[in-house]
């Protein structure tokens, strides 16, 4: 069993991450967030469920910070793997607690996956299917939303750029 997956990550704290919301995309670590949530895909599903319980409530606010970059990141390079992963980590916690602040951020992942031409509907659903039930369920819900109930502007977002390219901006 590998339940103690998230436990073991102390550098995903946020005192080793200040400002990492604000960096330049990517960092590298954007790439050890993918490669942790990689290893949990790859969990079975009881160690799934029993990692995704150890997850801080640090870990948890670094989770939505890389799935806010994530999105940026696949209109960049127009690849939808990133608004897969970027997805699973708004999830992986089951939205235990904030699911409203997970909601906001989910409105880049539809944007994003329509600017690159892909369906929402099926990267949702690639996500949602290693999700626990109620941010699955999520996930699902969000795509039946009216189109003025998904857009940035609803959820306090704008398209813009930096020194890298595209990015998604807070307006609050």
């Amino acid at each position: 069993m590998n339940n103690d997956l998230f436990a073991s990550c102390d550098w995903l704290g946020g005192q080793n991450n200040r400002e990492y919301g604000k960096l330049p995309i990517p960092q590298p670590r954007d790439s050890e967030i993918s490669n942790l949530l990689r290893t949990w895909i790859a969990l079975d599903e009881v160690d799934r469920k029993q990692s995704a319980l150890e997850i801080s409530i640090e870990q948890r606010w670094m989770l939505l910070a890389y799935s806010e970059r994530m999105a940026s990141l696949a209109v960049r390079e127009r690849n939808q793997e990133f608004t897969i992963l970027g997805l699973i980590a708004l999830g992986v916690d089951g939205w235990r607690c904030g699911w409203r602040d997970n909601l906001l951020i989910v409105s880049l992942h539809f944007d994003a996956a329509e600017r690159i031409n892909a369906s929402p509907e099926a990267i949702f659903g690639a996500a949602a299917q290693w999700l626990p039930e109620k941010s699955a369920h999520g996930l699902r819900a969000f795509l039946s939303r009216s189109a003025e109930d998904k857009s940035l502007a609803a959820m306090g977002y704008v398209v813009g750029n930096d020194e890298g390219g595209f990015r998604y901006r807070r307006t609050w």
